[in-house]
């Protein structure tokens, strides 16, 4: 018999979907809850529904199902008055533990956030219109933009708030077309006060959505609603979008979330393990934070599948035994940390609005130079590539690379601006 916890947490919030010959269809939330489901859990289910229905059964799992809410909320809604079903309804993409509450902040993504909490909380006019939140995968961009609509209804209920990703925007564009119910579509979204849309970037996809959202911003931002987006990139670096889009995305307040330090990866863990009645030790939870650094739902889930294990088979962990029972995802995260040159190139060029081509060619201004030479720094101390190999890489002598990792060993010692921006390219190729 498994604990209440466990219970609760894996197995209460599948929803069953179909039963025929044999097979039985599960629905869950996500690839992430199925695959901890396949690995934990699947005898128990087998043998389950295995005495449930009186025959041997095999599992298939469907992606995006949520168990119904309890019956009395359910009534509470449907009594509700209006403004509380206008409430509910720019809610319900948003998952109820993505709170400003909730949210760890940390040097990495305090500008982000305070931006953030600034719109959602602004009457009228705002200087950040569009806030734009761009940063790679799993930094907690959709944690953020969502904690907005909580914000916004929380402060005045009467606000009309769409909050939907970029693909299900994409998904009611297609249904409108096809069902005739284009002007349905525009009004329902032209009446938003806010309208926040997660992974904007993939608007590149359809270049008649651009159209239809080119309008509605538009449309939004003459009248001062708020409009948020979050993207894996800046808007400069999304293919396949009109300029005009990319201009109406830079016209407002651009900000960037970068990979988590070890303090705030660790500040993540303690704060995920203070709603579990379970307890890793700091030193577990320290070793958790220092050696999965890729993101924080990767960090989030090897916490979950430490404490599982606890809760299922008791005992208390190790950084032996986390070390063990974390071994596939430790040598992914090893295998995700090799560097290359191009990826500096790439990543330095990127934040300085340069292109890899200015970095390697004869150009010497100082907004060139200075970048060129952060760049080579990076590729002695990253790789494990030599002096000739880098001069190649930059269409340079091995004499030039090492005047410039002299050159930057010395001001980051003696320039904060330097410090920090190598320390960030440091972070952000560790984690990309």
């Amino acid at each position: 018999m498994l604990p209440q916890e466990t219970y609760s947490q894996w197995i209460a919030p599948i929803v069953p979907l179909s039963v025929a010959d044999g097979m039985v269809k599960l629905g869950v939330s996500d690839d992430i809850f199925m695959c901890w489901l396949q690995d934990n859990f699947t005898d128990v289910l087998l043998s389950a529904l295995g005495r449930i229905l009186g025959e041997e059964v095999s599992l298939d799992y469907e992606l995006g199902h949520f168990p119904a809410p309890p019956p009395e909320t359910e009534r509470q809604e449907k009594r509700g008055k209006s403004n509380s079903r206008r409430r509910y309804a720019g809610l319900e993409n948003c998952h109820e533990r993505h709170t400003f509450e909730n949210l760890v902040v940390g040097p990495e993504n305090e500008f982000a956030v305070a931006a953030a909490l600034s719109v959602a909380k602004s009457k009228g006019h705002s200087p950040a219109n569009p806030l734009f939140i761009y940063g790679v995968t799993g930094l907690g961009k959709t944690h953020i933009i969502q904690a907005v609509a909580r914000k916004v209804v929380e402060i005045n209920s009467d606000s009309i708030v769409e909050y939907v990703s970029c693909e299900e925007f994409l998904n009611l564009f297609i249904e409108s077309i096809r069902d005739n119910k284009g002007a349905r579509f525009r009004n329902r979204f032209r009446k938003a006060d806010y309208l926040l849309i997660d992974d904007i970037h993939f608007i590149a996809r359809a270049p008649q959505l651009q159209e239809e959202f080119f309008n509605t911003f538009n449309k939004l931002h003459g009248e001062d609603k708020k409009i948020i987006l979050t993207s894996d990139r800046r808007p400069s670096e999304i293919n396949q979008i009109e300029d005009r889009l990319v201009s109406r995305f830079d016209s407002g307040l651009t900000v960037d979330i970068q990979p988590p330090g070890v303090e705030t990866r660790l500040a993540i863990l303690q704060k995920k393990q203070a709603t579990h009645s379970i307890k890793l030790s700091d030193e577990v939870l320290y070793f958790v934070a220092s050696r999965i650094t890729s993101n924080v739902r990767r960090l989030e889930g090897a916490l979950t599948r430490l404490l599982t294990h606890i809760s299922i088979k008791g005992g208390e962990m190790t950084t032996e035994m986390a070390e063990r029972i974390l071994s596939a995802m430790l040598d992914e995260e090893a295998a995700s940390k090799i560097v290359s040159i191009d990826d500096i190139q790439k990543v330095v060029a990127s934040h300085f609005d340069l292109r890899v081509s200015d970095l390697t060619g004869s150009k010497r201004p100082r907004n060139i130079a200075v970048p060129r030479m952060m760049a080579m720094y990076l590729a002695r101390k990253m790789t494990s590539k030599s002096l000739p190999e880098i001069g190649a890489a930059f269409d340079r002598n091995h004499a030039t690379v090492v005047h410039a990792v002299k050159s930057m060993e010395k001001k980051r010692a003696s320039d904060e601006n330097v410090r920090r921006y190598l320390s960030m390219f440091e972070r952000r190729l560790e984690n990309a």
